[in-house]
């Protein structure tokens, strides 16, 4: 690749960067994600926060009356009121008709509720009825229900004459240990390479990130060479640039301008986790603490990082310049949907492959095909990332696939160069892929 053929591309950069950031509809959209980001964490928090009931807090409920339906004696319940969420909770047992007291609690008893007892296949079900409205809602219903169900089955232990101390021993945790010998009787050490559940969802929330990321970029640089090709501004960009400064230079500009809001919409994010967190009565921890894994922080360094920026820019490089090549083998925007097909094809083969692993890594830890994903090109992008920040890819593993991914764009760039002076001037069908190497070799003008 000659010097002068990209001699230019800093203008095309500067300008493509300015007049997309000044663009009516990137700044929209960026507004309408950045208010998203902002209010997703503290709406969570609200939606779930009336799910669940804070052990810390006292109870809405002001009175149970108890339906005993069983064989057994009577039941007191009296023993949750040395708990401070229930410290002001009446236990009563059921003296009235159970219509009567239900259609009280119904108009005007609303922070009351029935509990009736059964006895049903042989096992015991407890049943809650509460207002259809009023103070207590289904977390406050679901956190009784659960101390609740525990004082039964320690009351119905008691009844049969079990004592504290015999319950706790039934219900001690008993852990159990297999070991392997060989064949002289030696112990074979085993260690769990599997990732957790929590592990494989943060693998694979950054991997539907990037693909997100990466279509969202790949797009914007598609559209720009169509856009230009269509209206013919390209031609008067020629009369200064080279083709292939043109390309570079668009490309690094939509690039930046993606970036530019996704690494404003982490930071809004983060940010809008800390406001979850304030909101959190209980826990100082904020939404995405309770989903990220904890060890990630373990390998959460400056060269993790790094290594996780530079895979993710090689990544979207490669894309980029293939989105480029795509749109400029079309002539209209109506075929651009047509003439992405390619790219479509390279994004999902990367991230299927990439899902792949993350399956396999959480059901048998890493083997070949794992690290197949980790090196293969189109899938390292999605994949690496994720698994370099649980500690899953070790440094050898990430230079491998840098080393791989940079080979793959000089090639890349080495056959764009070759064949897009000829496609960004083409007006006419679409080109195809067999038409590209055609192009490539010199055997055929388009």
């Amino acid at each position: 690749m000659k010097k002068s053929s990209i001699s230019g591309w800093r203008d095309v950069f500067a300008f493509t960067l300015t007049q997309t950031l000044k663009n009516k509809a990137y700044r929209i959209s960026f507004l309408i994600m950045a208010l998203i980001a902002v209010v997703s964490m503290p709406l969570i928090q609200f939606l779930t926060k009336g799910g669940e009931a804070n052990s810390a807090e006292t109870s809405p409920v002001a009175k149970v009356y108890v339906q005993n339906e069983t064989s057994l004696p009577e039941l007191d319940f009296s023993l949750l009121k040395q708990t401070d969420t229930f410290k002001d909770t009446v236990f009563t047992n059921l003296t009235e008709d159970y219509d009567t007291v239900s259609q009280r609690i119904e108009k005007s008893e609303r922070d009351s509720v029935i509990l009736t007892i059964k006895e049903q296949n042989n096992s015991f079900v407890l049943a809650f009825a509460k207002a259809s409205k009023g103070p207590v809602k289904d977390g406050a219903i679901a956190l009784l229900g659960e101390k609740m169900t525990d004082t039964f089955h320690s009351l119905r232990l008691t009844a049969g004459g079990v004592t504290k101390e015999q319950n706790e021993l039934i219900g001690a945790k008993v852990n159990t240990k297999t070991v392997k010998l060989d064949a002289q009787g030696n112990p074979v050490l085993e260690t769990d390479k599997a990732i957790s559940m929590n592990e494989y969802w943060f693998i694979y929330g950054i991997l539907f990130f990037l693909m997100m990321v990466n279509l969202m970029a790949s797009s914007h640089v598609a559209s720009s060479v169509v856009m230009e090709k269509s209206s013919r501004i390209v031609e008067y960009l020629l009369i200064s640039v080279k083709p292939l400064a043109l390309m570079v230079g668009k490309i690094l500009a939509m690039l930046c301008a993606v970036l530019i809001q996704i690494i404003s919409l982490m930071v809004l994010v983060f940010v809008s986790n800390k406001v979850s967190a304030s909101m959190s009565s209980g826990s100082k921890a904020g939404i995405m603490n309770q989903y990220i894994p904890d060890n990630i922080f373990q390998n959460l360094n400056i060269g993790n990082i790094l290594l996780c920026l530079i895979l993710i820019g090689l990544g979207m490089i490669f894309y980029a310049v293939l989105a480029g090549m795509a749109g400029a083998t079309v002539s209209k925007m109506e075929e651009l949907n047509e003439g992405m097909t390619l790219l479509t094809i390279a994004t999902l083969i990367g991230v299927y492959i990439g899902i792949g692993a993350a399956n396999v890594l959480m059901g048998s830890g890493s083997n070949a095909y794992v690290i197949f994903a980790f090196l293969f090109p189109l899938s390292s992008p999605f994949i690496l990332p994720g698994a370099i920040l649980i500690g899953k890819a070790d440094f050898l593993i990430a230079a491998g696939a840098i080393i791989l991914q940079i080979i793959l764009n000089i090639l890349m760039f080495s056959f764009v160069a070759s064949i897009y002076e000829t496609l960004i001037l083409h007006n006419g069908n679409r080109i195809r892929l067999k038409d590209l190497f055609k192009l490539n070799r010199g055997g055929m003008k388009a």
